[in-house]
């Protein structure tokens, strides 16, 4: 028995969230957030890790993109302890994307938040014009897109995906603190 089998059924708040992600269901939507959620999978993040290392390389900001990366790849580790410790199953009904493993926390919310958060932290304090800021309002809008595909796509409870915005958020905070803290 997992520890999550008390709360195993949706909770009010998931349920309220998914009877709307049902109303404003339709095919242009299931294309788009099909699409936004591949933005936060294992692949997106490999790739994002490698390059976000070499362009820290290039412009001689190692340290930045040492602790990013030591940001992803910690996010992906607590993620999966946290699945295995509440083994919360996934949503039932037809799920539009594939999906494995447990629910909670959602994975592509917490390391989307780790990984685009923490160089959303990064554009906001190292670049002090207006390109800066967009770009971490931008990403701010991917992180958020992404979550709600998970939700949408019928692959995680709203709860799972706050959840892992919380974790990950924390994630951020402790790094920029970290990387604050190598950096003085």
């Amino acid at each position: 028995m997992n520890a999550w089998s008390p709360l195993a059924n949706e909770l009010a708040f998931d349920r309220i969230v998914k009877l709307w992600m049902e109303n404003i269901s339709h095919p242009t939507l299931d294309q788009y957030f099909s699409w936004i959620t591949q933005l936060g999978s294992p692949l997106a993040f490999v790739i994002g890790g490698v390059v976000s290392m070499l362009v820290c390389i290039r412009w001689g900001k190692n340290l930045q993109g040492l602790i990013l990366n030591l940001c992803l790849v910690s996010s992906w580790g607590i993620m999966h302890i946290l699945k295995d410790i509440f083994g919360r199953p996934r949503p039932s009904g037809e799920h539009l994307t594939y999906a494995t493993g447990f629910s909670f926390p959602s994975g592509h919310a917490m390391i989307s938040m780790a990984f685009y958060g923490f160089i959303a932290y990064l554009l906001w304090t190292n670049l002090p014009h207006k390109s800066g800021k967009w770009g971490a309002y931008l990403l701010v809008i991917l992180i958020i897109s992404i979550g709600l595909s998970r939700v949408y796509l019928n692959v995680h409870y709203a709860s799972d995906v706050l959840a892992g915005f919380l974790l990950g958020g924390l994630l951020v905070y402790f790094f920029a603190c970290l990387y604050r803290y190598l950096e003085s």
